[in-house]
């Protein structure tokens, strides 16, 4: 996991076992990285960080290796990426740009030395309205608006060449009310409710279809900032906690019940912007 303060530009990163304990890595100091919007991670350890930079957007590649250690790959010209407000990673290199505003997305992959190959570009308009977009591998994805109350939702698919299909349109109110939604590896989605405090599963099949898996009732969870799943089914829980960070891990398991595994103690991490799977 790749830990970042966008106020200090300091950063981290360390290791979730199977057993849900923590292990730190490497401590990054203040400065030693850009200001950054958005981290995401699309897979074998590669980084891609981009900043929409008042019209002119910024963006770079880097690296985690085995032991922790930060490689930078590349830091590309200003302005050769778009103005995106969501950027998606998949799973095997490639990355989804979504712009809430215009509608407008675009495909590309990064190799595995960092550098960025542009792969289709889709004109405003072409997409609905989204706050959330998530991918649970295999080039899917899960498109999702609270839509005041009722909610809606979609699936579709990027294919090898970076080429859109959509796949399903769910009717509206399908789905709860949530404020995160967390992928899993395997097509399975972690749902939660920050206000509620109640979560759920479910598992998104390679035709898009949606088949609900758990409901969790509302107090059964903590109070999260952030949440990312690491791998195998693995949950990791962070809030900055107005200073004194608290954390847990827990896991899914392929019927998408809950196992609760660590509750780390107050303050044993630092403090973070951005938490990356």
């Amino acid at each position: 996991m790749f830990f970042y303060n966008v106020s200090t530009r300091a950063g981290g990163s360390g290791k979730l076992e199977a057993s849900g304990d923590y292990a730190h890595l490497k401590s990054f100091p203040a400065g030693q990285f850009g200001t950054w919007g958005e981290i995401v991670s699309p897979g074998s350890g590669r980084l891609f960080f981009y900043n929409s930079n008042g019209g002119s957007a910024l963006a770079g590649s880097g690296r985690l290796d085995a032991t922790g250690n930060y490689v930078n790959l590349k830091d590309f010209p200003a302005g050769q990426f778009g103005q995106w407000t969501d950027i998606v990673p998949l799973d095997d290199g490639r990355l989804f740009f979504y712009n809430s505003n215009t509608r407008a997305a675009g495909s590309g992959q990064l190799d595995a030395s960092g550098d960025y190959a542009h792969l289709k570009s889709f004109p405003a308009g072409q997409f609905g309205t989204w706050e959330t977009i998530v991918s649970p591998g295999s080039g899917r994805l899960f498109f999702y608006n609270s839509n005041g109350g009722s909610a809606l939702a979609g699936s579709g698919r990027l294919d090898a060449t970076g080429n859109y299909v959509n796949l399903k349109d769910f009717p509206a109110g399908q789905f709860g009310q949530w404020t995160d939604i967390v992928p899993l590896d395997d097509g399975r989605l972690f749902f939660y409710n920050s206000n509620t405090r109640a979560a759920g599963s479910g598992q998104l099949d390679a035709s898009g279809d949606y088949a609900h898996l758990k409901s969790f009732p509302a107090g059964q969870f903590g109070t999260w900032g952030e949440i990312v799943s690491p791998g195998s089914g693995r949950l990791f829980f962070y809030n900055s906690n107005g200073g004194s960070a608290v954390a847990g891990s827990g896991q899914l398991d392929a019927t998408g019940n809950y196992v609760n595994l660590k509750d780390f103690p107050a303050g044993q991490f630092g403090q973070w912007t951005s938490v990356v799977g």
